[in-house]
């Protein structure tokens, strides 16, 4: 019912927030993707309106979500670039690897509603984000790219250090955590929570607030660097394993495409991440294995 270029223009100023970024993106000027965009809404009867510096939807949106199957199959049937997404922790970590073939959007959501709803409706095309926590949605397909274990880290001189590897969790429990950006990690988070590890503060002797120096930081072995070179792990094994995670629509799960980018993305953990205890990269030859069935 609408071009190829018309769709895009309204799913990449929906995705990627701003007419520069999307003219940017589809390789034209931001009247272009305006005009587009304002007759792509009036041919499927819905207008885009701005909550929260996101583009939302307003209307009856069944024959556009219709519309946008059709284009999202011939996207991956045609060899056209696909969108990924990523969260704002995995940014720094995947932004040098280049994909042949996949496009990358604003990487810094630090929630995953927002992603999980431009997957859905199928702006995009896969997602990076991390588990354990990942929608809940059986139309997702995950695969488990890497997994590792949580570590909890403080800087030199902390307190902690003086009970050696007499440590534990209830010694780390007085101490409050460097906050995590709200409403990012519910199900991490619940699990912290689960062993007496949350953001409480902590009353020294003379009465005053703990110091920010001796708040506790909570890595894995890739982020542990993003601490600095004073950073010191505390020798405690957490029931908690992390792990990044690539999420893409059912329907797409077996595309050799998908495979290829699995490929591309497990060897690049695999060379930047040898010599790191404790970090598995699951290859390709374990995806049945390591498959994430269950989202």
């Amino acid at each position: 019912m609408v071009t190829v270029d018309s769709l895009a223009a309204l799913d990449c100023l929906q995705w990627l927030r701003t007419g520069s970024r999307a003219a940017e993106l589809l390789r034209c000027n931001q009247s272009t993707v305006s005009r587009y965009s304002k007759a792509c809404q009036q041919v499927f009867g819905v207008s885009l309106v701005k909550r929260s510096s996101e583009w939302v939807l307003q209307g009856d949106d069944r024959l556009l979500a219709a519309e946008r199957r059709v284009h999202q199959l011939y996207r991956w049937q045609s060899d056209g670039p696909l969108r990924l997404e990523l969260q704002h922790w995995l940014r720094d970590w995947y932004a040098p690897l280049h994909l042949d073939g996949w496009v990358k959007g604003n990487l810094n959501y630090f929630e995953y509603e927002r992603p999980a709803y431009l997957l859905s409706n199928r702006i995009i095309d896969a997602w990076l984000c991390s588990t354990p926590d990942l929608p809940r949605d059986p139309a997702f397909h995950g695969i488990q790219l890497c997994s590792m274990p949580t570590l909890l880290c403080v800087q030199q001189g902390h307190p902690l250090l003086e009970l050696g590897s007499n440590v534990t969790l209830a010694d780390v429990g007085a101490y409050p955590l460097l906050p995590l950006p709200e409403d990012a990690f519910p199900v991490f988070n619940g699990r912290m929570q689960a062993l007496g590890l949350g953001p409480v503060g902590m009353a020294a002797a003379s009465g005053a607030a703990c110091p920010e120096e001796w708040m506790v930081g909570i890595a894995n072995p890739i982020t542990l660097s993003l601490y600095g070179p004073q950073a010191v792990v505390l020798p405690l094994q957490l029931p908690i394993t992390v792990g990044d995670a690539l999420v893409v629509h059912a329907d797409f799960a077996d595309h050799p495409r998908i495979g290829r980018l699995v490929d591309l993305l497990t060897g690049y953990l695999c060379a930047q991440t040898a010599g790191m205890d404790g970090v598995v990269v699951h290859g390709s030859a374990s995806l049945a294995a390591a498959s994430l069935t269950s989202l």
